[in-house]
């Protein structure tokens, strides 16, 4: 018999019903539930790339995650939740072992990545747009529908999410909360089975984190499948949870549902003190306060194999599928009158090669978005900057000229650091790569004045011929004397401080010649190096 969703919504959330700002998203049926099974999983790395020996990060874990709850990947800092999650999300491709399983078939990882959807712990979302901005550019890059209908789509997402009264509120303004729920809402614009947090309520007070857990709750019920991990929740968010996986040094030790869990413990022989919060006494016990009983947690669970302690109140497969058959004739008549249609991976993505819209369109809502943030994004500043340079209309441009493509050859060394390390190792040689060029530039030091071993330095520099190029559009070409109001100015010739600086014979078309054929051969890189590091990740 199905269960009609409203009720199971009304009867999980009865307490909170009349104060919580979120109702049923009419349009958010699940026409392709994702049930999730890995088995297996081994992972190891380097800890630094100078080493030798590997860490290994998780132990043969295994698992499975249904659609219709709330799972949550608990464990202490280290234990492997996020890159567990990591390798379920595909985040992680390379270097583990074991399988990861979606509705009875492998993963196709591109199928997958499409259907899914990453929220991370930092909201990383821009300041200088309004929230109705920032979905209306997600909703151009994600749906390929009329814009009348994607519209509809926002308002109703918006309604959903409390969010409509800041719809035309920047989100550099936003509390932390309203930038979560807002986080959330850019990823239900194309109505995503499966969904991965990390951390959701990181950085949040009580009443939001349980306002976002409740929500996470709803979504799964309309046949999500809900994926978090969560460090040490409190007493009140821990029993909002459907399902939780707990992980520890690398292994599984819990898998089932949060009342169940003080049972489970129970039956080891570890009785959980009265009135104390469960999720506090497991970590206790994986970090060995109370013995150790690691190992015997692992064999019991079977390192996350064991079903025996799933709560019976949660949503089985089957009866998630009912639900979802519930909720979509429930809700086909509110579709055909709004005319809102719910995309999935067959309609939106079956003839297309990559993305849902077309590069010419992503080239346009991309160019929109930074033509905003430019002109929202002010600083303060003189005018003009008087240094008495002649006014010139042709060393004006070929002055900026020079500096743009200046900017383009860095532009293009930044995506070589970029695309062949990591964010940590790119911070620290990064700055040690482009040292070199700074130094050797010729403004700190000059070529005549080095040592003649030391000048192919300066010829594969190329600030070197960008200096030396912006040097003679300001003193070059002919330029008359220099005003100076001193009596003896030995450098109000141009044509004496360029002799002095070694610039004598400089020819600013070379110069530019040079760092064209630069900027090309280093794009040529970086494209190279990212191809194959996307390569070997997907």
């Amino acid at each position: 018999m199905a269960v009609d969703l409203k009720t199971a919504v009304s009867t999980s959330n009865s307490t909170t019903n009349s104060t919580s700002p979120w109702k049923e998203l009419s349009t958010a049926c699940i026409d392709d539930p994702f049930f999730l099974l890995f088995k297996n999983i081994s992972y190891s790395r380097r800890e630094n790339v100078l080493a030798r020996e590997r860490k290994t990060i998780l132990r043969n874990v295994s698992g499975d995650f249904r659609p219709g709850e709330l799972t949550a990947i608990m464990g202490a800092s280290g234990a492997g939740k996020t890159t567990l999650m990591d390798i379920l999300a595909g985040f992680i491709t390379s270097s583990f072992e074991g399988n990861v399983i979606v509705n009875d078939t492998e993963r196709n990882l591109v199928k997958f990545r499409r259907s899914s959807a990453y929220i991370m712990q930092d909201d990383n979302i821009q300041p200088l747009f309004t929230v109705e901005e920032a979905m209306l550019v997600a909703a151009d890059l994600k749906l390929t529908l009329k814009p009348r209908e994607r519209l509809r789509r926002i308002e109703e997402i918006l309604s959903v999410m409390g969010l409509k009264e800041t719809r035309y509120t920047r989100i550099g303004d936003l509390s932390g909360g309203q930038k979560k729920r807002l986080a959330i809402s850019l990823e239900l614009i194309n109505n995503p089975p499966i969904i991965f947090l990390d951390e959701p309520t990181s950085g949040l007070d009580s009443v939001t984190s349980k306002q976002c857990i409740r929500f996470l709750k709803r979504l799964a019920l309309e046949g999500r499948t809900i994926i978090c991990t969560i460090h040490q929740p409190s007493a009140s968010l821990f029993n909002m949870i459907d399902h939780l996986y707990i992980v520890a040094e690398g292994y599984c030790v819990y898998t089932g549902g949060t009342r169940n869990l003080v049972p489970y413990l129970s039956s080891l022989g570890l009785r959980c003190p009265t009135h104390y919060n469960p999720a506090d006494f497991i970590i206790e016990i994986c970090n060995g306060d109370y013995g150790d009983y690691l190992l015997k947690l692992v064999e019991t669970i079977q390192n996350g194999k064991s079903n025996a302690w799933r709560s019976s109140e949660n949503i089985s497969s089957n009866k998630a599928k009912e639900i979802i058959v519930t909720h979509m004739s429930a809700s086909s008549r509110v579709l055909e009158q709004s005319n809102i249609r719910v995309p999935s991976f067959e309609v939106e993505y079956k003839h297309t090669t990559y993305y849902a819209t077309g590069f010419w369109k992503q080239f346009h809502v991309l160019l929109r978005r930074n033509a905003i943030k430019l002109l929202r994004d002010k600083c303060l500043q003189l005018d003009a900057h008087h240094t008495n340079q002649i006014l010139e209309t042709k060393r004006l441009i070929l002055y900026v000229l020079m500096c743009f493509v200046v900017t383009l050859v860095a532009q293009a060394i930044g995506f070589i650091i970029g695309a062949g390390l990591t964010v940590q190792n790119g911070v620290i040689f990064g700055p040690l790569i482009i040292l070199p060029f700074t130094i050797f530039s010729g403004f700190f030091v000059h070529l005549t004045d080095a040592h003649p071993y030391l000048h192919w330095l300066f010829h594969i520099s190329f600030l070197k011929y960008g200096f030396e190029g912006t040097m003679m559009t300001i003193y070059g070409y002919d330029r008359p004397k220099m005003h100076c109001s001193d009596v003896y100015c030995h450098f109000a010739m141009p044509k004496q401080l360029m002799v002095a600086v070694g610039m004598k014979q400089v020819d600013y078309w070379f110069c530019m010649t040079v760092l064209i054929i630069l900027y090309i051969a280093l794009d040529t890189v970086a494209y190279i190096i990212l191809r194959v590091r996307l390569r070997k990740r997907i």
